[in-house]
């Protein structure tokens, strides 16, 4: 028996479509920890800043876990996006993510 998998860090990939270009769809996927979620909002800020889109899409369906990490670095992108005068909405998430963004009064941007 060999020792158990280790869940696969946190990551993002890009996507700015042809037929959108005001749109920057983000996909988050892996566990999302506390030092990863400061690093998500500012690899999606830096996205941000590079492309001038004016909407963000998080899609989070790949993201393992649905706890204060995940809150924290959703929150972190929402911020830097409000900021930089981008609207932003999340997409795909689990329905335990879901209730944890509407228990903290965050679920306005959620699909």
């Amino acid at each position: 028996m060999g020792a158990p998998e280790e869940p696969p860090a946190a990551s993002i990939q890009a996507l700015q479509p042809a037929h959108d270009p005001t749109t920057l769809i983000v996909t988050m996927r892996g566990v999302i920890d506390r030092p990863a979620a400061a690093r998500l909002g500012d690899e999606v800020g830096d996205l941000l800043r590079m492309t001038g889109v004016r909407q963000l899409v998080c899609d989070v369906g790949g993201v393992i876990r649905a706890d204060a990490a995940t809150v924290d670095a959703i929150c972190r992108i929402k911020v830097t996006a409000r900021r930089l005068g981008c609207t932003m909405r999340v997409r795909h998430g689990s329905p335990e993510l879901v209730e944890l963004l509407d228990l903290m009064g965050l679920c306005d941007f959620a699909d």
